[in-house]
């Protein structure tokens, strides 16, 4: 199987979350969240942050964002 599928093999409910196509900014925020928060919410604040940070370099560049 594939990397996700094993992952997702360990889901358990408020024990073990997946997330897939993880960025820096995605697991900086994980590691804040995880304090204070249960692991859904984290999850959901690291999904968030990965979203947020997504860029277009060639749009950035242009000026365009």
């Amino acid at each position: 199987g594939t990397p996700s599928n094993l992952a997702i093999s360990m889901l358990r409910e408020g024990k073990v979350e997946v997330l897939a196509g993880v960025n820096l900014p995605m697991l900086i925020k994980l590691a804040e969240a995880r304090k204070d928060t249960s692991l859904s919410n984290a999850a959901q604040k690291a999904k968030e942050a990965g979203q947020r940070y997504i860029a277009i370099a060639s749009q950035i560049l242009a000026g365009k964002t």
